[in-house]
């Protein structure tokens, strides 16, 4: 397998973009800590950071979004085949999991996971929003898994079962055991870390294999 070449740093153009992202993301989630996530509204946040609603509204399709770190990006083929590209480390189950349940930003904040699970904990809406945004996610991410998946080695690429179809149960299969490990956290207390729903949704991802 070849190793492919390392990531040009970005330029201060995208290193603002980022950081006004953050920015944006951790005022959300600062702003919904001690109230009710319906009373937060999209003006306290922009004023927050601050920027114009235009501006937030070039990183968010809307609050929710902000407040659980889903981003345009997503929907940029080259980043999120990067990111993938970055995340696995052997176990495309693990690679897809942690790429779902952390997103793609280039830094991990474990304070700022922790307090969107809190929130979670508290407006149980906000699981079941992030459930069908990652439904959503689905079709952009399957295509960046089967090239992963070919490149790897993981799948045929002239087998009975093409790649894609293959990428697309892993991803299906990746969100139905962090809907169930999300829901198991939300009933258990919310008690346990960002990392520790990944393992357990992984987990829950490999029992199937006993099933075949």
């Amino acid at each position: 397998m070849q190793t492919p070449a390392p990531a040009a740093e970005p330029g201060l153009r995208e290193r603002k973009k980022a950081q006004t992202r953050a920015s944006l993301e951790r005022a959300a989630v600062t702003l919904t800590l001690d109230r009710d996530t319906d009373d937060v509204t999209i003006d306290e946040i922009c004023a927050a950071v601050p920027v114009s609603h235009r501006t937030f509204f070039n990183y968010f399709d809307c609050k929710e979004d902000a407040l659980l770190g889903f981003r345009h990006s997503w929907g940029d083929a080259a980043l999120v085949a990067e990111h993938l590209e970055r995340v696995y480390a052997g176990s495309i189950v693990e690679c897809v999991v942690t790429t779902l349940i952390r997103g793609l930003p280039t830094a991990t904040d474990p304070d700022l996971h922790a307090a969107r699970m809190l929130i979670a904990s508290r407006n149980p809406g906000l699981i079941q929003s992030r459930m069908r945004r990652l439904d959503d996610l689905r079709s952009g991410l399957v295509g960046s898994i089967a090239d992963l998946m070919l490149r790897e080695g993981l799948v045929d690429a002239d087998g009975p079962v093409s790649a894609e179809a293959q990428a697309e149960l892993v991803v299906v299969t990746c969100i139905g055991s962090i809907r169930i490990a999300l829901r198991e956290w939300a009933d258990a207390g919310a008690v346990g870390s960002p990392d520790e729903v990944a393992a357990r949704s992984v987990a829950i991802a490999r029992t199937l294999s006993a099933l075949s």
